[in-house]
């Protein structure tokens, strides 16, 4: 059996398609039985799943929705993780939808015994003529290309697998082994957590580019701080859970500098150029504050995780 978590927080206009997309076997490719859990804390989006569930003919066991106290995404999917009846956990956000077959394509890897987790490809569906919108494509074109050079292409097939590196899953859409991973409730990066626990676990993370999901990215430089400052600024903190074992850190500030001629060969325009030479100074600061935040004020849970409105 399958288990889809879908973590969702005042997202009624958008939950509806991302269960849709998974629950619809002949969009999704899904073969296997499945039940879908979606996490919310609000009526309005716990109803918008309701009944879209009910349209599709779900039934009590195939669509089940939990009560989310808003403390944070790590507890909703620790609530999650204690309800999941499947061997393989999907994972992803309410405010997201797949393209077709992706649940098909992220679950080949998972023949090989020796695979515990599978990224699949977060795409942007913003529009690229905006500074933000930009940035969107930038960012993820990029995480695509560090997972395609950073892990071994499987021959006879279409996806990537690890070796002696890899790069952590994206939470917007990843499936893992059900192994019993406990989550911490203040983790910051729980898709990182999760990749470097099953590595440690000897485990290997497969990549699937044909398993694209879209996402809609920050509009605005304040949400676009927000964001980043907690999801990279996790990566300090995992530190301090020492999963560093297996595998070193992938994310920092001097590994970045490694993708400068990425981000201007990237640009296609003037336009385009401009804004990759503007996004140097917007990730030195990002950095500058990740620093302050997590090494020197240690800014606790409550107050570093933050709604983004603008990628709603």
């Amino acid at each position: 059996m399958i288990t889809i978590i879908i973590t969702s927080f005042k997202e009624p206009r958008s939950i509806g398609k991302c269960i849709e997309c998974i629950a619809n076997r002949k969009y999704s490719g899904i073969q296997s039985p499945f039940e879908i859990l979606q996490v919310s804390p609000d009526d309005l989006t716990l109803k918008a799943g309701k009944k879209v569930a009910n349209r599709l003919g779900l039934n009590k066991k195939q669509f089940i929705q939990i009560i989310d106290p808003c403390k944070g995404k790590p507890y909703a999917l620790k609530l999650a993780l204690n309800k999941a009846r499947g061997d393989i956990l999907l994972f992803t956000d309410g405010d997201t939808y797949f393209e077709r077959n992706a649940v098909k394509e992220i679950l080949k890897p998972f023949e090989d015994k020796k695979v515990g987790g599978v990224s699949g490809r977060p795409v942007s569906m913003d529009v690229r003529d905006s500074q933000m919108g930009y940035y969107g494509h930038l960012l993820s074109d990029s995480a695509h290309h560090r997972r395609t050079s950073t892990m071994e292409f499987v021959e006879g097939t279409d996806y990537y697998m690890s070796d002696k590196e890899f790069f952590p899953m994206s939470g917007y859409i990843m499936a893992i082994r059900s192994i019993g991973i406990d989550i911490p409730e203040d983790v910051l990066s729980d898709d990182a957590f999760i990749s470097y626990t099953l590595r440690n676990e000897g485990y290997e993370i497969g990549y699937t580019p044909n398993s694209k999901c879209f996402v809609k990215y920050p509009t605005t430089l304040s949400d676009y701080f927000k964001q980043k400052v907690r999801s990279i600024g996790g990566f300090i903190q995992l530190e301090e859970y020492g999963v560093f074992k297996r595998d070193k850190q992938s994310r920092s500030f001097g590994i970045e500098l490694g993708y400068f001629f990425f981000v201007f060969k990237y640009a296609k325009s003037i336009k385009e150029f401009f804004w990759s030479l503007l996004l140097f100074p917007i990730r030195l600061w990002t950095w500058i504050r990740i620093f302050w935040e997590r090494r020197v004020i240690k800014k606790d849970f409550k107050k570093t995780w933050g709604r983004i409105e603008s990628t709603k």
